[in-house]
């Protein structure tokens, strides 16, 4: 008996590992900064090493003068390197307070390590909480397409996206044409197909995007009357 129990006791599945949190978990799009801020610095402070070699055969005195020295450059290497990086991220990024977009890190680590239920959960505890996120959604729609095979509820999700104000043309084209792919696809409903070409047809008339959904819209067309 004991044997059985020991070998039961040894088959229970261990509890996977806590996710850490990563540096830019942490910090967001400033731990790039903090990273180029430090690399500068100590890059800045190794020039020093040189003198204080030199200083330490001259006295004690000269080697904690170069110390000191080499001490206050990486202070300024640190600060000027990471006000430069902040700099250039305005220029770039558009101003210091563009908003962070989330990586969903932890979702994306589930995902790794084949728990995408695990990562469906969470993702749909998170639309939960926030009924204007749209990545999210964009990131469970995919995944409950490619790895569940369960479309209805993508196609769910792609269609919050279109309702969510504010967003994006780029964001209401690529819910659209997602759409687009499952009602032509999976869901067999290519009704339902041309009335989302129509719409974006509507919504963004100038776009490139219109201009295939016109040439897709009379394929289909020219389809489902070839069908009907």
């Amino acid at each position: 008996m004991s044997d059985d129990r020991n070998e039961g006791a040894q088959q229970q599945p261990s509890e996977p590992a806590p996710y850490k949190l990563t540096l830019f978990d942490r910090h967001g799009p400033d731990a790039a900064l903090l990273i180029r801020a430090w690399m500068y610095g100590l890059a800045t402070c190794a020039l020093f090493l040189p003198l204080a070699a030199l200083a330490l055969k001259k006295g004690p005195l000269a080697f904690l003068g170069s110390v000191a020295a080499g001490g206050f450059a990486l202070k300024i290497g640190l600060s000027t390197s990471s006000g430069a990086g902040k700099l250039f991220a305005r220029f770039t990024m558009g101003s210091d307070t563009t908003p962070y977009k989330e990586q969903y890190s932890r979702e994306q680590a589930l995902v790794m390590r084949g728990e995408v239920d695990e990562a469906l959960r969470s993702f749909e505890a998170i639309i939960a909480e926030n009924p204007n996120a749209v990545d999210p959604r964009f990131k469970a729609a995919e995944l409950y397409a490619k790895e569940r095979g369960e479309y209805r509820r993508a196609a769910e999700l792609f269609r919050e996206v279109q309702r969510i104000e504010p967003r994006t043309s780029g964001e209401d084209i690529y819910a659209t044409n997602r759409l687009v792919d499952l009602y032509t696809g999976p869901l067999s409903d290519p009704g339902r197909a041309l009335v989302e070409l129509r719409r974006l047809i509507e919504r963004h008339p100038q776009s490139p995007a219109a201009t295939h959904a016109r040439t897709a819209l009379a394929a289909l067309k020219s389809r489902v009357h070839s069908e009907s």
